[in-house]
């Protein structure tokens, strides 16, 4: 049995080779409004794919949302994970052509989510200069530790970009029958749904800075800024003023905390779901 991979990829991810076999039919992702099939898994496995899809249809830039989706992505895997323990998928995917995609598309989302992680937990270091610097009214700590965090949130944003292409041309290649058109397709569309909701996290993430609303943690860093110069020219703002800042970086930390935390388990989510993929494709190891 396989108990880990060493595989690794490098960003953007380069066009998927089309198969050889020319003269089968095209895999056509089926969706997730047809009539629930016989097993209750698969009917389990739709649910949560639709649930996910109408997260992300709802974005609202919040914290809670963000922590939200993430949770919601890590249920959708634990429910991809179910399915595949399901005596005909193990069946159908040793053999299909398209489990070698299915692979793949778990491996890029695993290496973007462990990219993603260590992007939050630089971030995390970020804001804790950002404290230290107003406690000491370190200007230029300040600035620096400010400008090091917009390169974290670009860094995230090209992570969702590199996402949404894949989720644009995410394909299944062909596949050898209507066993196979089934059981692939809702996984396929799973996978494919996990994309586009974790696209929707990292724009959010990425984003957090750039609104300037001051009722949302995760908008309010523009804000914050400001106001944390003004404190360390002494323009107006009292000790309660700057103390408040303060009081909610430490809230904004704590918020990342928990990305941090989801994030993480949505990676390992992710790194089980492919070794399960591959000891389902190489039964003999």
């Amino acid at each position: 049995m396989v108990t880990g991979f060493s595989r690794s990829i490098s960003l953007p991810l380069s066009p998927r080779r089309s198969s050889k076999n020319s003269s089968a039919a095209s895999y056509h992702i089926r969706s997730v409004s047809l009539p629930c099939r016989s097993h209750p898994l698969i009917s389990h496995l739709e649910e949560q794919i639709q649930a996910v899809r109408s997260w992300a249809a709802n974005a609202d830039g919040s914290s809670s949302w963000i922590e939200t989706g993430l949770f919601q992505i890590e249920t959708l895997l634990m429910a991809i994970k179910e399915f595949l323990h399901r005596s005909q998928t193990q069946e159908i995917l040793c053999h299909a052509i398209s489990t070698e995609g299915l692979l793949d598309d778990v491996l890029l989302l695993a290496d973007i989510y462990g990219s993603f992680v260590s992007a939050i937990v630089t971030l995390k270091q970020h804001q804790a200069e950002v404290q230290s610097a107003i406690r000491r009214a370190d200007k230029i700590c300040l600035v620096s530790a400010l400008r090091s965090q917009r390169h974290v949130e670009k860094e995230t944003a090209q992570l969702a970009m590199c996402l949404k292409n894949v989720s644009k041309c995410r394909s299944l290649g062909f596949a050898s029958g209507a066993s196979e058109v089934e059981i692939a397709g809702i996984l396929v569309e799973a996978v494919n749904a996990t994309a586009v909701a974790s696209v929707a996290v990292f724009s959010g993430v990425a984003a957090m800075s750039a609104t300037t609303s001051s009722t949302k943690t995760w908008s309010t860093m523009r804000s914050f800024k400001k106001l944390a110069c003004n404190s360390l020219t002494k323009n107006n703002v009292s000790d309660d003023d700057e103390f408040s800042i303060v009081e909610k970086l430490e809230e904004f930390e704590m918020c990342i905390r928990n990305v941090e935390t989801c994030s993480e388990r949505v990676f390992r989510r992710l790194i089980n779901l492919r070794v399960s993929l591959l000891n389902i494709s190489t039964p003999t190891l």
